[in-house]
């Protein structure tokens, strides 16, 4: 054995063992910082943490009337947000309204909507309640409403209530997504 040879062998086995206790430490502190932090949330995840209902499109009228939603609306009702505007021009005619969703309700791909009528240039349809469904069906979406004039406030539209998807989009998406609270039993 040469002179020096076993204080290298120490030395070496001291510094190894340095390495080892630091990369240890270092993993108590990941597992720490990892505890601390606390369980994924859904939305870190990539899952939703509410409902919505995104995006706009034109229907598919034969006649070349040019009909049009958009849906901006998020939130389980009755937290319900956001905004819709429709338009609908045709041969000599145009109307227009927008206003804010007061509820939402996403079931699988189905979305109903209701709001009130904010802005318009429809006689009687201001501060009304309409209602909308949509059918989310990829590139081939549906869309149903119900509204109309009614100046003796007798047909009331209720929240959270629309009609079946009776119109085809011609162009554009929208895309509902479904959301219940964790617990509820739904879903």
């Amino acid at each position: 054995m040469r002179k020096g040879s076993a204080s290298r062998g120490f030395q070496g086995w001291k510094m190894k063992r340095s390495r080892e206790l630091a990369a240890a430490g270092a993993a108590m502190v990941l597992a720490t910082t990892l505890v601390a932090a606390g369980p994924v949330s859904a939305a870190e995840e990539g899952k939703p943490s509410e409902p919505s209902l995104v995006g706009s499109a034109k229907l598919l009228r034969k006649d070349g009337q040019d009909v049009r939603f958009a849906f901006d609306a998020h939130g389980l009702f009755p937290e319900s947000r956001g905004t819709f505007r429709v338009s609908h021009a045709g041969e000599g005619f145009s109307a227009y309204f927008r206003g804010r969703i007061d509820c939402l309700v996403v079931g699988g791909p189905v979305a109903v909507v209701t709001g009130i009528v904010e802005d318009t240039d429809v006689p009687g349809l201001k501060d009304r309640r309409v209602g909308m469904t949509v059918y989310d069906d990829g590139r081939r979406d549906r869309l149903g409403y119900s509204w109309g004039p009614d100046p003796e406030n007798k047909q009331i539209v209720p929240p959270c209530l629309s009609t079946a998807t009776f119109e085809r989009v011609e162009s554009g998406d929208f895309k509902a997504v479904e959301w219940f609270p964790p617990g509820s039993g739904i879903g």
